[in-house]
């Protein structure tokens, strides 16, 4: 009945005939399904990879942190609300830093903070020493942003420094920043923006300077006159991406363009409104305003939010929160001694990709504990082997660090692993919808492979049975009485009226192109075929007989040719094969399932049927 409610949600209550045919098809799907078992259908490697896929799929929501993740969304659409502009000093570190490297840009970082919280001119600091490229350009400065457009750690750190202040050093992956808070606005929300760029900037030589500022201003002079903003953008924009689409930016929020940029569409209030010419480090633009929109309620924007969380980085610590509430939860006990013994197996081979497992082939003893007493199962042991595994797999070239350090780093890593590969191993016991889901999707693949063997390629391979089939039901492929016509389509009634002699006279279709279509491609368009009642707009009006005349249609001029009335007739095999191939596999189904009911025995529990439907 689950299967039965999931699938009739807008049936209030269980009529006993609907109860009575949807159980009817469900035992169909699983004798199909049984048979794919018995042959063996859910042994084939693809099978086991394309369910596992699904299955990690499923389990992902369940795998973390709920209440953690809603936090995250609130706290994301709380700070959508505003927009910061900020300023800020980068002191890079490697990808892999030692410890070395993190202490000396750690000191470095903090040295310049000390001088930043001072009256030290900001701007004079980030050119004197940050390690952003752009800052020659810049000064540091990035504008105005949002949540989402900076990674977690420094959206954090920036939403959570005072305007006018310098914050405290913050570690990123690109290393350590300092931040000035400039501004701090209400959300203007989302823009649509459409713009025309031309090209200039410090590549370019004198002479392409000065043209590029005529040819904008010329644009713009274009623009005034009333051309139409998407034409000139296809014609001329540099930017040949937008260009095609008529200067079409889409939808964009702050820290998403150049400040400059920036400053000028969102400062544009109508739509349809667009600016003059303005420079940014690209070259010229003119940017016309499309659309707005703003901010949504925290409901409209759920969803969406929700989707760029689980998405984010910031989404990781949801699954360490859960993973710290199920070493409570089940009781998970570390064995310290298991751990350290790894001090003496690891060595600096390590980190050149190079070390020998076998230095840990004699640790076997017991590392990890769980007690998972909630459902009464009992203890469960990881190894020191699956740790040795697990450190071989990620094995790489790498920077050294200290062994100590390493260890303890890799077997957090590790633990977190085991953790949730364990709750993983366990859903179904935990959760009986996520393990009907599971089975679903397991008898899904099955049914799908199966169907795809017996029914849907049987079908297309099987010519000669396809061919007796349609023999078979061919009146129900007839065509009904059809115009066989020609059409010359006009942009305008004095070309119609031109095309409608040059027919006459026996002109072909080639020599009618040329001459209609010499400055234009709009002078003539032709069509033709066999078209039944109803089938073609520009037959609308037309007499069912051999004749030549000229119809207007929805703005349109049409020559319509009528060269013969065709008869109702059996529509050809080739005609209509992918409909004749689709009913030949409902037929196919229809045996097979006859044939799987005599070669299975199965029983259905009447009661629990009756009790469905009171």
């Amino acid at each position: 009945m689950a299967i039965y409610q999931k699938n009739n949600v807008e049936i209030e209550s269980a009529d006993k005939k609907s109860v009575e045919d949807y159980l009817n098809l469900y035992l169909n799907f699983k004798l199909k399904v049984h048979d794919a078992e018995i042959q063996g259908y859910d042994t084939v490697p693809s099978f086991k990879v394309e369910l596992e896929g699904y299955v990690d799929q499923l389990a992902a929501p369940y795998l973390v942190d709920n209440q953690f993740t809603e936090d995250l969304i609130k706290e994301a659409y709380e700070r959508l609300q505003f927009e910061i502009r900020a300023s800020h000093i980068l002191i890079k570190t490697p990808e892999n830093p030692t410890p070395q490297d993190t202490l000396f840009a750690w000191q470095k970082a903090n040295s310049i903070l000390k001088l930043a919280k001072t009256d030290t001119d900001f701007v004079e600091l980030a050119k004197a020493n940050s390690d952003d490229p752009s800052v020659a350009q810049n000064g540091g400065e990035l504008g105005y942003f949002s949540a989402f457009r900076m990674v977690y750690p420094f959206e954090s750190m920036a939403f959570n420094t005072p305007v006018g202040s310098v914050s405290n050093l913050v570690r990123t992956s690109y290393g350590y920043h300092i931040l000035k808070i400039e501004d701090k606005i209400p959300a203007r929300g989302e823009i649509k923006a459409a713009h025309i760029m031309i090209i200039s900037n410090d590549k370019s030589s004198e002479d392409e300077v000065k043209k590029a500022k005529k040819k904008i201003s010329e644009i713009y002079a274009e623009l005034k006159a009333g051309e139409a903003f998407a034409k000139l953008a296809n014609s001329y924009s540099d930017d040949r991406g937008s260009a095609q689409k008529g200067g079409d930016l889409g939808w964009f929020a702050a820290g998403r363009m150049v400040p400059e940029f920036e400053k000028v569409a969102f400062g544009l209030s109508e739509k349809g409104n667009y600016s003059e010419p303005f420079k940014t480090e690209f070259g010229w633009h003119i940017v016309l305003l499309e659309d707005k929109r703003n901010v949504g309620s925290y409901k409209d924007e759920y969803e969406e939010l929700a989707k760029k969380v689980k998405g984010d980085r910031r989404s990781l610590g949801s699954e360490h929160a859960l993973v710290e509430k199920l070493m409570i939860e089940y009781g998970v006990k570390i064995k310290t001694k298991s751990k350290t013994a790894y001090y003496d197996v690891i060595d600096s081979t390590y980190f050149s990709n190079s070390w020998d497992a076998n230095l840990a082939k004699g640790l076997n003893a017991t590392l990890i504990t769980i007690n998972d007493k909630i459902l009464g199962k009992k203890k469960t042991t990881i190894t020191q082997l699956e740790f040795t595994d697990f450190l071989k797999n990620k094995m790489r070239n790498q920077k050294a660090v200290s062994i100590p350090m390493f260890v303890e780093k890799e077997f957090n890593a590790f633990l977190d692993y085991s953790i949730i590969n364990y709750e993983k191993s366990i859903l179904g016991l935990k959760y009986p919808e996520y393990k009907a889901l599971v089975t679903e999707y397991h008898d899904g693949i099955l049914l799908f492979e199966i169907m795809e063997a017996e029914v849907w390629k049987k079908a297309m391979k099987d010519t000669t049975g396809l061919a007796q089939f349609f023999d078979s039901t061919q009146n129900n492929y007839m065509w009904k009485e059809r115009l066989d016509a020609k059409m010359y389509i006009c942009n305008s009634l004095e070309n119609a009226n031109i095309v409608l002699e040059m027919v006459a006279g026996n002109k072909s279709d080639s020599t009618i192109e040329e001459q209609l279509n010499q400055s234009t491609e709009l002078g003539v368009t032709m069509r033709e075929g066999k078209f039944e009642e109803g089938k073609e707009d520009f037959l609308e009006n037309v007499e069912w007989k051999k004749a030549l005349t000229i119809q207007e249609v929805k703005g349109s001029f049409v020559v319509v040719n009528v060269l013969n009335v065709l008869p109702a007739q059996t529509k050809e095999l080739t005609e209509v094969k992918g409909l004749v191939t689709s009913a030949y596999q409902d037929e196919l189904d229809k045996i097979w399932i006859a044939d799987l009911r005599d070669k299975y025995t199965f029983s259905i529990n009447t009661e629990v049927l009756n009790n469905a439907t009171k």
